[in-house]
This record gives structure tokens, sequence and C-alpha cells, in this order.
């Protein structure tokens, strides 16, 4: 026990001499473990969230979903599944029941992505936990929507268009010309967290919440039904799960035919959905943990450096004590618990500046999930924080110990030495493994896999050995170069390449976070640009209009031409999906050798309903695109397309069964002019309504032209081009009016396109839009990598803290021949620069060539999604982030360093 007391005093004692470099040695641990427990508590936050209540995240103790067949028989599915819900209600198999639907209404006056409406029952929703109501406050959901045509806004909505509680918005079913309009007045703001939906486009778009009443008399005002609401799910309250998810598989409704068609295709439990949302939650966890062993890595690197840079300082002391009798193996212990007390402090100071870091990275990642997550003191991730900190600066403390316990008393006693004696190489690579061996263990510890753990340690370590091999040879090579800028830059220029190794591993370091955010940065900027070029530029027109009724192309478009103002340019289209039963005689069916893969096989935990089985495809299904005729003539959808054989639609060509194909379809099903293509169409029906008529149409088009692939990304016509009367004789689904407005009179021409068509969309705000969400989702990986650089900045702060201490003679002896402190500190920060820069300048580079790589990678080139591309100001302004973060962290480690007086460190040294 008195040894061991004397081991704490003596190794306490000196971290608390250390001063400064102890300081940075605790630094560089404490931000290591405070990313992890950051980290790890966003992981717990995110589970906690999402996988904490099961019934309020699933909405009930089950959730069953269907497909309904579609037109007027909708009405009668519905009635004969809900009689039969309300008798297994009755006979106690499921205790209660309540659909959730979606709609997609036109709301007058907004123009942007258009917002989902969750149509509910407000007696029964939600089965279980509460959808939370941020203005008024102490309401509920009930209670505010069992009132008629009453509605409340999720807070994303509520904020972007600026409502207010009391204000009145005019609600249709996009009809266009026509059609009428329903008043609903906004009584609530809720938050994005739904009950019964995890994740949906309303969270991140915007949605309201309405009853079934207000539905009806908003789609009675349309001309439409409420019987025929295709309901997206329905959420069961059942005290037996099991047995209710057999007994709704097993529900049935008699056909025409005489069979019965099933009526539930999927039936999950909230279990179940536990378990599937639980296993894509651990990529995101294995992530947050991957980054955080990283971080902590750099914390070692600290804690190394430091202790090789005490011992070296103290080769003296370690003799003296060794000549007194301190054994080998005792002086190998105090060492190593000397960097497991620097483990210590650090890992106390990194749980609390973890806590307060993970609040920060919380509102980052609710951008991300597009909800509020829960928070709290996680008690899992700071035991896991001081822990790991502790055993990897114990881990990492041990090889500068090691060269510590071979200290000779005789040979430093007689010469005064202050370097460390040679450890030998195999000795150092055996002690590297066996130091890899225990990191690999606890790395397993944190992925809950030792093997895993043990990969990830060696791959890690062979990765950063040819990493910093590479930067060792940088730093080799800029050592060399000539210095033209005088005496101080030469100065620093040898200091820079004296301790190599150190210095390679803090360039390193700058380096990975430096190529992620420049990546990252470069990525997202080309994303938007090539979205804004494709739905401005390539497009050719900045507002999209659509409606469900097709009858009315003709009379809509006149209208458009006639009275939209400032109207440059219209395009009109349509779409239907189509099986291609054949080409001149040329059966298309699938055979054994063509057969394509099943549409869907899910796992038998997904809850698919084993009664249904999704079957394969007897012919290929295709888009068939249809253009409109505009004053005489027959544009193309960019005007970027050329013609390769044959001839163009014409005027002509309106009610004549003709088609142009794309070269690529040529390509894929050995296309020709003159070849009788056969198509096999379903039906129609209404996207509001998410139903279809089951009339199935055959039709025979002439190939008349054959087109190239054009040079825009956006493909808004596929390969398969028809008169668009065709396409609605085929039973296209809704019609598309592409328009070119002068911008100046946008407004009042959305308006009149609005009253005219029904659902449109201004592109400007759908690219502000994307942009927005794009900055959300990669706000999260950004920040990662600004967190491995701010590592960098400190392990940068601790190597000039240890600089200083090794070379307070040269810093003493400059200024007793008259070099004054602003010159020493621009020699400093001539060095600190240096690392920056090189960092910069190596990270950002390679985040600019992988970038503009990808485009080669890929194949199909740029035309693969979208054109890299890269702004040398921004690659500027990061070098210069590099470069600054040097020199701030020089400042603060070096600053009381080089104002110390001459005579007291020559007189010591």
């Amino acid at each position: 026990m008195k040894r061991l007391k004397f081991y704490l005093k003596y190794a306490w004692r000196s971290v608390m001499r250390g001063g400064q470099r102890s300081f940075f040695a605790v630094l560089c641990v404490a931000v290591g473990v405070a990313t992890l427990v950051a980290l790890q508590s966003l992981s717990y936050s995110i589970s906690d969230t999402l996988t904490g209540d099961t019934q309020a995240r699933t909405g009930g103790d089950l959730v069953a979903s269907l497909t309904l067949p579609g037109g007027e028989s909708n009405a009668t599915f519905n009635t004969t599944l809900r009689t039969k819900l309300d008798e297994l209600k009755t006979k106690g198999t499921i205790t209660d029941w309540t659909p959730l639907t979606t709609v997609t209404p036109q709301i007058v006056g907004y123009f942007g992505f258009p917002p989902v409406f969750y149509v509910v029952d407000p007696a029964k929703y939600p089965l279980y936990g509460e959808l939370k109501i941020l203005e008024p406050s102490g309401k509920s959901l009930r209670e505010l929507i069992s009132t008629p045509n009453a509605v409340v806004i999720s807070r994303n909505l509520w904020e972007k268009q600026n409502y207010h509680l009391g204000q009145e918005i005019e609600v249709g079913a996009g009809q266009g010309q026509g059609g009428k309009t329903t008043k609903l007045k906004i009584v609530g703001e809720a938050a994005t967290d739904i009950p019964g939906v995890i994740f949906g486009p309303g969270q991140f778009f915007g949605f309201g919440f309405t009853s079934f009443e207000t539905t009806a008399n908003f789609l009675k005002e349309a001309g439409l039904d409420e019987a025929l609401l295709a309901s997206d799910a329905y959420f069961i309250k059942s005290t037996q799960p099991q047995q209710a998810k057999m007994a709704l598989q097993a529900l049935s409704i008699p056909a025409e035919s005489g069979s019965s068609t099933v009526i539930f295709d999927r039936v999950q439990t909230a279990a179940d959905l536990q378990a599937q949302l639980a296993r894509g939650l651990d990529v995101t966890e294995l992530m947050l943990s991957y980054v955080g062993l990283l971080s902590l890595l750099i914390g070692g690197i600290g804690v190394i450096n430091t202790m090789l840079v005490v011992i070296g300082r103290r080769t003296t002391e370690i003799a003296t004590v060794k000549a007194l009798g301190l054994k080998t193996r005792q002086t190998l212990f105090i060492f190593t618990l000397e960097a497991t007390i620097l483990g210590v402090m650090g890992s106390i100071l990194g749980v609390i500046l973890g806590e307060l870091l993970g609040l920060g990275i919380k509102g980052v990642a609710e951008g991300l999930f597009a909800r509020p997550l829960n928070w709290g003191l996680y008690f899992g991730p700071m035991v896991i924080g001081l822990v790991i900190g502790i055993l990897t600066s114990a881990v990492f403390g041990f090889l500068p110990s090691y060269a510590a316990s071979r200290v000779r008393p005789g040979v430093v006693l007689r010469i005064q030495s202050g370097s460390l004696p040679k450890i030998g190489g195999w000795a150092s690579l055996l002690i590297i493994l066996l130091m890899t061996f225990l990191i690999g263990l606890i790395a397993g510890l944190l992925l809950h896999d030792f093997w895993i753990g043990l990969v990830v340690a060696y791959v890690t370590l062979l990765v950063s050995a040819i990493l910093v091999g590479l930067m060792w040879l940088v730093v080799f090579l800029v050592g060399k170069l000539p210095a033209p800028f005088g005496p101080s830059l030469k100065m620093a220029l040898r200091s820079f390449s004296r301790h190599r190794g150190r210095t390679a591993a803090t360039i390193m370091v700058m380096v990975v976070g430096l190529f992620f955010i420049s990546f990252i940065v470069i990525i997202a900027d080309s994303i938007k640009v090539a979205v804004r070029d494709a739905l401005d530029l390539d497009l050719g027109y900045n507002v999209i209009a659509f409606t469900p009724f097709v009858v009315q192309t003709e009379q809509i478009k006149t209208t458009l031409q006639n009275e939209v103002p400032g109207l440059q340019k219209l395009f009109v289209g349509s779409s239907k999906d189509a099986l291609l039963t054949a080409i001149s005689g040329r059966s298309m069916a699938f055979t054994s050798d063509n057969q394509p893969k099943p549409l869907r096989t899910p796992p038998s935990e997904s809850g698919r309903n084993p009664a249904l089985v999704r079957t394969q495809a007897e012919y290929p299904s295709i888009t068939l695109s249809g253009r409109a005729i505009i004053n005489g003539e027959v544009p193309g959808a960019s005007g970027k397309q050329t013609l390769l054989a044959g001839r163009n639609l014409t005027a002509a060509d309106a009610n004549s069964n003709v088609i142009l194909v794309r070269q690529d379809v040529v390509d894929q099903y050995k296309v020709k002019l003159g070849d009788k293509i056969t198509l096999q169409s379903t039906g129609s029906g209404s996207p509001l309504l998410g139903s279809s008529s089951s009339i199935t149409k055959t039709f025979e088009l002439e190939v008349i032209g054959i087109l190239d692939r054009g040079n825009s990304n956006v493909d808004f016509e596929g390969g398969w081009i028809a008169p668009i009367k065709v396409v609605e004789e085929l039973g296209a689904q809704y019609s598309i009016y592409y328009l070119l407005v002068d911008r100046a009179q946008m407004k009042p021409a959305l308006a009149k396109v609005q009253s005219t068509v029904g659902l449109v969309l201004d592109l400007s705000d759908l690219i502000d839009t994307f942009s927005r969400l794009l900055d959300q989702f990669l706000a999260f990986p950004l920040l990662l990598s600004l967190l491995s650089l701010f590592s960098g900045a400190i392990l940068i702060a601790n190597n000039v803290a240890l600089a200083m201490l090794e070379r307070r003679t040269e810093i003493g002896v400059l200024k007793a021949i008259g070099a004054k402190q602003g010159r020493i500190m621009r020699l400093l920060l001539w060095e600190s620069g240096l690392v920056g820069l090189i960092g910069g300048l190596i990270g950002v580079g390679m985040g600019v060539l992988i970038a503009l790589s990808l485009n080669l990678l890929t194949p199909g080139g740029a035309k693969a999604g979208f054109t890299v591309t890269w702004s040398p100001l921004n690659a500027l302004l990061l070098i210069a982030l590099a470069i600054g973060l040097a020199m701030a962290a020089t400042i603060a480690s070096a600053w009381s360093a080089v104002k110390e007086k001459p005579l007291i460190v020559l007189r010591y040294e």
C-alpha cells in the first residue's frame, strides 16, 4: 500500500509540474472523450425518440396497410373492411381501431411543394400518445379539429407561410377550372412528431390535420365522394397482438368473380416495427461510434506526444531515481500511471464538455430527422466516455513509459544525455501491435463486437501508418525547400522538419478533417447548382401545374395561353404506365431467360401477409409520355433533343397512333422505324384519392422517329413519346403543364394558373426547399468533420507547447542575442502556418480531386446525376481556415513561453 501511495504521489506531482504541457495533453483527451460522449448521447437520444414509446411511435399495438382496388369499388371495400374490423372488436380480438388517411389538396395562394393533409377520426386518433400542440398551449388535437372546417397546421408550414391562429385558408381538390374551394380555419400549430408516422413527406414539407367530416365537406364541394378515400394505415389496439395479427391477415372480402380478396397486404405489430427501426438505427449508431473512436485516436496521439517529450526532458531524473533503487518495472508502472492520470482528468473534463457539445449536435440532428429529439443525461455514454478515455490514455502512454523504463542510469549520469534510449525496431513493432490489440478490444466494447473492433483497429493502424508515412515524406521535402523570405522562414523550415513524425501525425489529422469538409461542401454546392440549372436552365420552364382531369386538357390549354400574364412558353404533357406486349408481332412476354426479379421480396418478419404473393410481371412495364399541340406545333420537352432518324411529331399527328422512341429504348428493345408497338394499359384515376379504375385498353402505335437522349439532366419525358390524346385514351391519370413566365408577373400568373389548373409548383420555391433540406441533411456530417478539424487544432496547440518545452534553451539564446518577443512569435507562426497550409492544400486538394473524379468513376459520366463543380474561393477559404486555426492554437499555447526572461531560461537550462 505504501508503494502504491508513493507511485500515485510521484505520478500526480509530475502531472501537476507539467503545467501547460499537461493541460494540453488533458485537453487532447477531453476533446476526444467529449466527441465520443456527445455522439453516443445523440445515438441514445435518437433511439429513445424513435423507439422509446413503441405504441405511440407506431400508432397502435398493430399497424395494417392495404392497397384498395380503386374506382367506385373503393366505397364498397371500405364499408366491408370497417364492418369486419368492428366484428373483431365485438369478439374482443381487438380493443379498438382507427384509420389514417392522407390527401394532397390545393391550398389557394400556396405554390410550394404540396403539403400533406392527414385525415383522422378525432374521437379515436391517436390510440396511443399525443400530437404535441404548440399553439394554443394546453389544447389537444381532439379538441381542436372536432369542430367542422378546422385544421391544425405543422410548425414548418406555419412558419413558411406566416400563418396565425384564426386565419382562414381556401382548400380545394386540385380540380382547377370550375373547381370549388372550401374555407378551413387554422385552429392550432403542431410539432412535426406524428404518432403513427415515423418518416413521411409531411414532416419535411409541411402537413395539416383535419377530420373526416371536414375532408368530406371540401371533397363534396369538388364533386368527389369521401367514401372513395384510400386510408394509408389502420392503427389497432389489442391486448393480444399476435392473435390479432393472424385474425387481420385472415380477413378477406368477396370479389365479383366469387373468389375472395385478402384485405390487408401487410400487418405488423408494434414490436415488429420497433425491431425493424432498431436495425436501421444500428447503422447510425455504428457511424457515430466510428467518429467518436477517431476523435479518441487523436486524443491518444496527444498523450503519446506529451509523454515522449516529458520523458525525454526527465531522463536525468529517471536515471537518478533508478540509481537510488527504483526498478525497471516500477518505472514502467509510474509513467503508465502518469498517462492514466492524464486520461482520468481528460475523461472527466471530456464528459462535461461532451454533454454541452451534445446539445449543439442535437439541434443539427433534429433537422436531419425532421422532429425534436428527446434529450437527457444518459448514464451509458458518460461511463463509456470515462472508461474508454482512461483506457486509451493508458494504452497510448505505454510506449513512452516503456522507453522510460529503458533508461540506463550509468549512461545518462555520465554524459548528461537528454535523449530517450533506443527501444529497438522489433520491440517497438511488438509493442505497437500489442497496443493496437488493446485498442481493438476497447473499440469492440464500443461497437458490441470484439472481432470487428480488432479489424477496425488494425486497419486503422495500417491506413494511419501509410498516411503518416506520406505526410512524413511531405514534411521532409518541404524542409529541403529554399527559404526566399529571409532567415525567419529558413529557421521555421528547419524547426518544421525537426520532429517529422509528430508534425506528420498533426498534418494527417488536419488533412482528414479538411478532406471531408471540402468534399461535403463541393458535393452539396454541385447538387444545388445542378438542381437549379436543371429546373431553371435545362428545363426551360419555371412553373409546373398538373390536374387529374385529363378530359379538360384542350380547354385548360386555351385558357392558359390567353389569360396567364407574362406567359412566354407552354408545354403540355401527360404520362401513363403501360405494358409492352409486342413489337411488330414479336411477343415481349418474359421467358425463363429474361424473367425479372420479383417486385419485392420482403423478409418474413416484415409483416407481409403470407396470403399475398407478388407475382412477377408477365410483360415489361414502360412509361408512355404524351405531348400536346401548342399553336399548331409540337414542341420538344427541352429543345435539346436531336432527331436521329425518321420525323418528329406534327400537328397532323394529333389523333394518330404514332410514337417517338429514344435511342436508349432502341438499344434495349431493338426497335426500328416502322415497327408497330403494342401497349396494354389499365385504367385511370385521381392521385388525390389514390384510386384507379380497372378498365384494360390496348393500342398499336407506329414508330415514326428516333431521338437521342439529349444533354439535359431533366427527364420529365420518358423514352416513349406519343400525341397527348393517345395517352389520354390509354387512361392517363393526370396532365402536366410546364410554363415559362416572366418573373415580374409571377405572382398574378401563379394565381391564374392555380385557379385554372389546380396544383401548382413555383420551381424557384421548389429549388429553395430542396436546398434547405440538403443543408439539413449535410449539416450533420459537416459538423463531424469540423470536430475532427478542431481536434487537429488542439493537437497543434499541444505540439507547440511541447516544442516550447524542448526549445527553451534555443529561445533563451535568441532573446539573449537580441531577438524580440514579436520575432520569436512570428517564427512560431511561420511553423504552425506551414502545418495549416500543407494540411489545407493536401486535404482540400484531395477533396476537390475525389469529388471531380466522381463523374469519371460513375457509369455514364456527368449524365449519371450531376456535374461536380468547385469554387476556388471556397477552397481558399477552407485553406485559410486551416491556417487560422493552426496560428490561433500557436498563439494560445506559446504566448507565455515567448515572454519568459532569457536569464531565467539560461540559468536553469
